[in-house]
């Protein structure tokens, strides 16, 4: 599940962008178009766009927000960080923006409506004023911000303490980082219970999971998943003798190994 929901959130992320751009478009379009016609067409496609922009939006933080949860990320400071950043950029951007496109619209519709009660020299002044670069610099600069903490994951002073090193006392150790496993190999007891000292050394959530085979399709054990860096010792059901699969969830295609039970 923890696949999708990180789905959801780019999916959102994706549209919100995508819906962004073409608010941003006008607002550019707007500085140099004169026709009150045109203009009107224009608004009611920013108008359109921004309703799209924020069911996109909701998206983006529904996704991000159980995803962070599964992924046990709120105890770091870059997701508070990219959280903080996302609420500022959207309250600075509807402040500015909102009075702005109010104003031009109802210029706008005057114009249209054959009202000469705005003169063309005022109205080319509104459609110049400075707002929309403000909310074009705003925006950018906030999605460089967010991409600054989702890449680099910052720590602004705010991150789990390490757990320490694996417990001597599990019956078997692996660890991971750089999105792989520190071996791709396990060999258990069959028959008995036994314990895996997990260690995920990075700041990506991971997990360990074990299935019958490689179809995945009988799961037989998962594994917590954790952000690091931190340890965890998973308690495993017995296992019959014989060969499985094991494989992190969050990464099923990069980090996988095989378990012999014997």
């Amino acid at each position: 599940m923890y696949e999708w929901w990180v789905f959801l959130h780019l999916v959102g992320l994706f549209g919100f962008l995508s819906a962004h751009g073409v608010s941003m478009g006008v607002l550019v379009r707007l500085r140099s178009e004169r026709d009150p016609v045109r203009v009107d067409e224009l608004l009611q496609l920013s108008s359109r766009s921004t309703a799209l922009l924020y069911v996109f939006l909701v998206m983006l933080l529904a996704g991000g927000i159980v995803a962070g949860f599964m992924g046990d990320w709120w105890g770091y400071g870059w997701i508070w960080g990219g959280v903080v950043t996302l609420v500022l950029v959207v309250v600075v951007m509807y402040a500015v923006a909102s009075p702005y496109y109010s104003r031009v619209r109802k210029i706008t519709q005057a114009l249209v409506g054959g009202s000469e009660a705005v003169s063309r020299e005022e109205y080319d002044r509104v459609l110049r004023s400075v707002k929309p670069v403000t909310v074009m610099v705003v925006g950018v600069a906030g999605l460089l911000v967010i991409l600054y903490f989702m890449m680099f994951k910052p720590s602004l002073g705010l991150s789990p303490e390490p757990e320490g090193p694996a417990p001597s006392s599990a019956d078997v150790s692996i660890a991971a980082d750089a999105l792989a496993f520190s071996t791709d190999t396990l060999a258990v007891p069959a028959g008995e219970g036994f314990t895996i000292a997990f260690e995920n050394e990075e700041a990506v959530p991971h997990n360990v999971a074990i299935y019958r085979d490689r179809t995945v399709s009988d799961p037989l054990f998962t594994g917590e998943i954790i952000t690091g860096p931190r340890t965890v010792t998973y308690q495993v059901p017995e296992l019959e003798a014989g060969g499985y699969f094991f494989r992190c969830d969050v990464h099923p295609t990069q980090m996988t190994g095989t378990l012999e039970a014997g």
